[in-house]
């Protein structure tokens, strides 16, 4: 498996149905959608837990409950395709914008990846690169975006795929297809640029993008579980029975105890959200951001959005995978798919990068 394919976002004309695949640190998601004329469809949508620990930190650390996970998903979903796109994130993928000086076109590829060598944290011996050519070359000077994944994360993770009986044809990476997502469904200005944040169990993945380029990306490792950690150990539980805890914590009758842990958590990601994009406006001279997006199963926290809005003072709202995508209402009802929305998000991005030709 190449990532020959990993550098693209953009919504073409594809194929009759288009998977998704995410392998996250808490779950595995799966998508399929069906083409009708220009526009996408929602087919088939299905999440299964994972058992603790089977994947930390994006690696794969019990192939067999992955793969056992993989093929009980894919049973129950009973996908039209089993060819799809996947991808990675996390601490085993480096995504930096390159500014890189070129005297011959020819030799681009050699410059970036001699360039890239110094921003790796590993021997260049154990990791697969791609870059994509971002603008056209100025004064010899080309803006590239490089992405480099550890060949073992990789591996790991093809391997579980095609032992569940799936085809992996695409691998993506995490912030792109969330972008694929957004720009399918938002529109966008020449003058701002957008936030997108997804809060998943592990980690915090911020991408700022601007006119179909993602000027700043960021992933750090924080998540849903540090949550569930917290809750397990001051109210002397397991971790499914805390895990049950957090995710019902929209209800009422919730001790009082994981309420102020939730207040905390969501405080934290509000200030992390912060910093990043702080960071952002002093190091770059791209578009200011104007609005946040929040995505995947740790946004739906009470008070997340309203507290990532007072604490950056921007718009902030859970991204909507389906402004542009329709379901049909007879076997998806619409608390359903509010439900699902933003764990949908990458999956979908991912299904639509799969519905490229």
């Amino acid at each position: 498996m190449q990532l020959s394919d990993l550098l693209s976002w953009g919504v073409l004309s594809g194929g009759e149905t288009a998977v998704g695949l995410s392998i996250g640190t808490s779950s595995i998601k799966l998508v399929e959608l069906k083409r009708q004329r220009k526009s996408w469809k929602l087919l088939h949508f299905g999440i299964y837990q994972l058992p603790e620990d089977a994947v930390v930190n994006r690696e794969i650390i019990n192939n067999i409950a992955v793969v056992e996970s993989l093929r009980t998903l894919t049973q129950q979903v009973k996908l039209k395709s089993r060819s799809l796109c996947t991808s990675l994130s996390g601490t085993s993928v480096i995504v930096k914008r390159l500014s890189i000086q070129v005297t011959n076109m020819k030799e681009l590829q050699e410059q970036v990846f001699w360039e890239a060598e110094q921003y790796l944290p590993f021997d260049v011996s154990e990791v697969v690169m791609d870059f994509q050519l971002l603008s056209k070359p100025k004064e010899q000077n080309a803006d590239v975006l490089l992405v480099a994944v550890k060949k073992s994360v990789l591996e790991s993770y093809m391997s579980c795929v095609e032992d569940a009986s799936l085809k992996p044809k695409i691998v993506d990476v995490d912030h792109f297809a969330l972008q694929n997502l957004f720009e399918l469904n938002y529109a966008t200005s020449p003058q701002e640029a957008t936030a997108l944040v997804d809060i998943g169990a592990s980690s915090i993945k911020i991408s700022i993008v601007h006119q179909g380029i993602p000027l700043f990306t960021k992933d750090t490792a924080i998540g849903g579980k540090n949550l569930t950690a917290e809750i397990q150990k001051n109210l002397n539980l397991s971790y499914v029975d805390a895990e049950a805890l957090k995710v019902g914590s929209g209800g009422s009758g919730m001790p009082q105890e994981v309420s102020e842990l939730i207040h905390i958590t969501v405080e934290n990601f509000a200030d992390e959200i912060k910093r990043a994009i702080d960071f952002y406006h002093a190091s770059a001279s791209g578009a200011p951001v104007t609005s946040i997006l929040l995505s995947s199963g740790s946004c739906k926290l009470p008070n997340m959005s309203k507290t990532v809005e007072e604490t950056t003072s921007l718009p902030t709202q859970v991204i909507n995978p389906f402004i542009s995508i329709s379901y049909d209402p007879k076997y998806f009802t619409q608390e359903y798919i509010a439900s699902i929305a933003p764990m949908a998000a990458i999956p979908i991005g991912l299904a639509l990068r799969m519905g490229a030709p």
